[in-house]
């Protein structure tokens, strides 16, 4: 009785180690690849910080804009310019946001395309006015 209990506890816990192994190996896979151009613009993303000022998915600063679905409001080669030749910041009259090398900002505009077609299921939330009915 004692030996039947011992086995049956070793065939589930294989079939469960099992069944985890595969679940996780799954869902270890992105849904959609990341280009060689994106992982850059990865790179100078974290290379400049630019996760201290702006947000992707709810994670950053609030300082500057969240920039998730950037792309979306946006087109790519309106971003590359400005990024290359940034505006004064206001209030700040002496404050810019850094330039970028061309090659430099066409990889970030590539990374934040690529963070546009991760599904977000409805984040970040929008705000909403006082009054305004969920």
């Amino acid at each position: 009785m004692h030996t039947l209990k011992l086995r049956s506890f070793l065939i589930l816990s294989a079939c469960s180690l099992v069944l985890f192994a595969a679940v996780t190996l799954l869902s270890a896979r992105l849904p959609v690849p990341i280009s060689q151009q994106a992982a850059a613009g990865k790179r100078v993303w974290q290379k400049h910080n630019c996760v201290s000022c702006h947000t992707l998915f709810g994670n950053g600063g609030y300082v500057g804009e969240d920039l998730t679905n950037i792309v979306a409001k946006v087109n790519p080669p309106q971003l590359v310019q400005y990024l290359i030749q940034p505006p004064v910041m206001r209030p700040n009259r002496y404050r810019h946001h850094p330039a970028l090398k061309r090659t430099e900002a066409e990889n970030v505009v590539s990374y934040l395309e690529y963070v546009h077609t991760i599904p977000t299921l409805g984040w970040p939330p929008q705000p909403q006015k006082a009054g305004d009915e969920p």
